[in-house]
């Protein structure tokens, strides 16, 4: 996706880098939802995955019905509008957050629009005088924290380690004490900027 702001001129469309961030973001935050309620509410694999889709459904619509933002999109200053700059309706929401699930692979296009904006014509524009809140940081340390503790729980509950296991358990461990150490030290630098 090329965003260019020639296309739709009267909107402030947001950038690539902003898209991207909002879609790490939030896909971390609902995914870790999701994969909790799954977790908690298992009986068999295709109904925990349909807990998943619908929990991560509800997290986008509900952020973006109420505020026309996502978590991610307080980090990035971005909102989510209709065609004329105001609040989308329900029903464009609801076929914007159906269509998200499918369109993946949109940010490949050439269009300035994902094909979940082209769906329910809807768009994603920046504006600066939005209130920003900053979490990036302590978010990816709590992805690796649960990560780290998912792989520490199937590693320990193993009765017997195969060496491949006892590499990846190493790996991960310096992997996570790494971006802890790297973490820690990139928020108490953000914290000391401001």
């Amino acid at each position: 996706m090329k965003i260019t702001n020639k296309k739709y001129i009267n909107l402030n469309l947001a950038n690539e880098d902003d898209r991207g961030e909002n879609l790490i973001m939030d896909f971390i935050i609902s995914s870790i939802m999701g994969v909790l309620i799954a977790f908690y509410t298992y009986k068999n694999l295709p109904l925990a995955f349909l807990i998943y889709i619908l929990v991560r459904f509800i997290y986008y619509f509900s952020f973006e019905y109420i505020s026309g933002r996502t978590l991610g999109k307080y980090q990035t200053q971005t909102q989510v509008v209709n065609h004329v700059g105001e609040k989308p309706t329900v029903i464009q929401l609801i076929k914007r957050n159906i269509s998200r699930f499918i369109s993946i692979l949109s940010g490949l296009s050439d269009d300035e629009k994902a094909l979940h904006d082209n769906v329910s014509n809807t768009f994603v524009i920046k504006n600066e005088a939005l209130k920003k809140i900053e979490f990036k940081l302590p978010l990816i340390l709590l992805f690796n924290l649960i990560f780290f503790g998912f792989w520490s729980y199937y590693f320990w509950t193993k009765t017997k380690l195969e060496t491949l296991d006892k590499l990846l358990l190493i790996i991960y461990s310096f992997g996570f004490i790494y971006s802890l150490i790297i973490g820690l030290k990139m928020m108490r630098k953000s914290t000391n900027n401001r």
